[in-house]
């Protein structure tokens, strides 16, 4: 794919049509033309390296930084320091085009503990809710995390494998390192990956892990009084299905794109129990849906969803399944804020026809 620098310059300056920001946006969600526009923004970087001398291109201080600077700009009375003004201002260009359309927080932590006489530093990636959020690793492995979702690793990789810690969905896109492998970690479980694009689903709020393998191999460990135990070994196109408890793991083949499709913008389902519908369309809208009527638990749902909105998917639902709903009134909170919407499903039993 093919990138105009001279939209991309007018963008970093400040100068853009809003052609010109839909057209980067469309950019931004492919890999390859995304890489591109890092290399355009590293560029940007550069020239304007004299002011501020001594300054490191890292993606990880351009977030934080902007994240500090709106943080301090929320608290009334504090002083804002100069000079992480003017840095802020420079780099806020470069970070637009990194991290359009997305916010990603990137905070470095230490845990005090300690490696080759050297002390390790955590890189931690929150991706909103309502959102999905680009992921570009160290060693070059590449992703998507989703909306809720949180991923953290440690700066460089080091020791004998690239661990990364998750919570919630995330899709790897993994490259090859068989003297380092590559390990999710997550629900007590770890995945073993050797060149490998898989996704998997740990959110806290959900009793079971599902992992599913569309590339590659996946050999899956369960933790166990500090060690780990084998499981399985997972061939592309199969859906591992894990509960803690359970004794052993169910294992099936899969449509891969059903559970991929969430990295396209696409909200897939097939003859899915209905809570967990109502579950996935929570965390994509960042809104709060209730099943009011036991019976509707009962429903499976098969439906696509891409870029509708979040009342266009209400009315969907309620077209096609015996589903009203009510939107309950958002309330004001003491800091000002509001409350997040919340919308009440009940069963809505169809009409007898009259002979």
């Amino acid at each position: 794919m093919e990138i105009n620098n001279q939209v991309i310059k007018r963008y970093l300056d400040g100068e853009s049509t809003e052609q010109d920001k839909a057209q980067i946006i469309d950019w931004f969600n492919h890999y390859d033309a995304e890489k591109k526009l890092r290399e355009e923004s590293m560029q940007y970087w550069e020239s304007v390296s004299d002011e501020i001398s001594g300054e490191e291109y890292d993606e990880s201080l351009v977030l934080g930084r902007i994240y500090r600077e709106i943080r301090m700009r929320e608290e009334p009375g504090r002083e804002k320091p100069k000079t992480l003004t003017r840095v802020i201002n420079i780099v806020a260009k470069v970070a637009a085009v990194l991290f359009i359309p997305l916010l990603i927080l990137y905070t470095t932590k230490n845990d005090g503990r300690k490696f080759t006489g050297q002390e390790i530093s955590y890189t931690e990636i929150y991706s909103p809710l309502g959102s999905r959020t680009m992921l570009y690793l160290p060693d070059g492995s590449r992703g998507w995390l989703n909306g809720g979702s949180y991923l953290k690793y440690a700066e460089g990789f080091p020791g004998k494998t690239r661990n990364v810690y998750l919570k919630g969905e995330a899709f790897f896109d993994v490259v090859t390192n068989p003297k380092k492998p590559f390990v999710v970690t997550g629900k007590n479980l770890d995945i073993v990956a050797k060149g490998t694009t898989f996704n998997v689903r740990a959110w806290e709020d959900m009793h079971e892990t599902e992992i599913v393998l569309a590339e590659g191999k996946l050999e899956i460990f369960q933790q166990y009084n500090g060690s780990q135990m084998f499981i399985t070994t997972l061939n592309p196109g199969e859906l591992l299905f894990r509960v803690p408890e359970a004794t052993g793991s169910y294992i099936q083949k899969v449509d891969v794109y059903k559970y991929i499709s969430w990295t396209e913008g696409k909200l897939i389902f097939r003859e899915d129990p209905f809570t967990d519908v109502v579950k996935r369309i929570n965390r994509w809208y960042n809104v709060n849906i209730v099943i009011k009527d036991e019976i509707l638990e009962t429903y499976r749902y098969v439906a696509t969803f891409q870029d509708e909105t979040l009342d266009e998917v209400l009315k969907m639902l309620a077209i096609s399944a015996p589903i009203c709903y009510k939107d309950i009134p958002r309330k004001q909170l003491a800091d000002g804020t509001f409350e997040k919407r919340t919308i009440e499903l009940y069963y809505n039993p169809p009409k007898k026809r009259k002979n």
